[in-house]
């Protein structure tokens, strides 16, 4: 949990610093623009993988073992509850919850075109009311079922639009970015970050639409016309022609003739992915600096100053299950283990409890040059039976 939540607070940076950029650039190209926020929700997503392997390219610096555990003697008392377990059930709900919507939405739009009348390709359905796409390997086109009486103008104009979405591969993007989201769902500028996305995306089909002929008053009338048959919800899962709450501004965006119209040049992607390392690394040597090894000059090591003793499982223990546990961690400033992984597992429920165990022991900190700093450390619980 310490490990996701610091990468969350490193994550803010990432997107704010996309939030700033797309701002700067609100007049220039919405390709330009989609591409920012999407370098941004895949730095977040790389954040904690990259979190997590920079403190393991340090090696074990300190070995801490604990004395040996009785499983015949008597369960302590009820112990106050480290604030670590509550804040990991908490995310996890948040997210299975997140997850679950996600399911059913995917569930929902996966039935509505296996129920749709199939065409030259394209399905057809009462079951929505704006041209739609979605899948990745084998993507699909849903139309509603008044597409029948749209003109074949009218129709090549929304095929363009819905190729363009699957060219650009928009829904894997979208689809990514709401994973990101569930990962990240307290998080108010992961939110931010996927609706900005999305409306991007849209600005820069409707820019390729136009920039490939299509007479801006008529596209615009178009998305005015469908919108009015909107009916229901839009599935969340799937890349939209149009949802109600962004179309405003998108009429205004392709009516103005000042916009840019052009895709994003080789040197502006080339420079997207410079500047997100630009901004990812400083944040990992930030991570790397923070933790010492043994043998600095000055550093003295942690010492354990309170333990709670890890317990036996039922089953391990009829299984008599003997043996080390060997846990690796940063123990920070304030003497508290975190970023705790196990590295020699035994047993899975003997393992959990020597994770739960070992985040209530209190430290006295690592200290160098008169301060406490966070250092590396191997712990090692040993479960014997008597």
């Amino acid at each position: 949990m310490t490990l996701l939540l610091d990468s969350a607070l490193k994550s803010t940076i990432i997107l704010l610093a996309a939030w700033l950029a797309v701002l700067a650039l609100h007049r220039g190209s919405a390709d330009v623009r989609h591409r920012i926020w999407l370098a941004a929700i895949l730095a977040v997503a790389a954040m904690p993988l990259l979190m997590s392997i920079v403190p393991q390219a340090l090696p074990p610096q300190v070995r801490i073992v604990t004395a040996s555990q009785i499983a015949s003697g008597p369960a302590r008392a009820s112990r106050i509850v480290h604030a670590f377990p509550w804040l990991f059930t908490m995310w996890a709900a948040g997210a299975m919850l997140v997850l679950a919507k996600f399911a059913a939405g995917m569930g929902r739009i996966a039935l509505i075109t296996r129920n749709a009348v199939s065409r030259d390709g394209v399905h057809y359905t009462e079951q929505v009311s704006t041209p739609l796409t979605w899948g990745f390997f084998k993507p699909v086109i849903v139309l509603p079922a008044s597409a029948a009486t749209w003109t074949e103008e009218q129709r090549e104009i929304v095929m363009r639009h819905e190729r363009a979405h699957i060219e650009r591969h928009d829904w894997l993007w979208q689809t990514l970015s709401r994973i990101v989201t569930a990962v990240f769902w307290f998080h108010p500028f992961m939110w931010l970050a996927t609706a900005e996305l999305r409306r991007e995306s849209e600005l820069a089909v409707d820019d390729r639409v136009l920039s490939n002929g299509a007479d801006p008053a008529d596209y615009a009338a178009h998305l005015v016309s469908v919108a009015k048959q909107l009916v229901g919800t839009v599935p969340a899962e799937s890349v939209a022609m149009v949802r109600t709450p962004a179309l405003e501004n998108r009429v205004r965006a392709i009516l103005d003739k000042t916009r840019p119209r052009l895709r994003a040049s080789w040197m502006a992607r080339t420079a997207i992915v410079l500047i997100t390392g630009g901004v990812i690394f400083p944040l990992m040597m930030l991570q790397a600096q923070e933790v010492h090894k043994i043998g600095e000059k000055g550093l003295t090591p942690p010492r354990v100053i309170s333990k709670a003793e890890p317990h036996y499982t039922e089953e391990a223990r009829d299984a008599r299950i003997e043996g080390t546990v060997a846990l690796r961690c940063v123990i920070d400033e304030a003497g508290i283990a975190e970023n705790i992984e196990v590295v020699r597992s035994l047993d899975p429920g003997l393992d959990t409890n020597a994770v739960t165990a070992v985040t209530q022991w209190r430290f006295a900190p690592a200290m160098k040059d008169g301060k406490a700093v966070r250092v590396l450390a191997t712990i090692e619980v040993n479960f014997h039976l008597l």
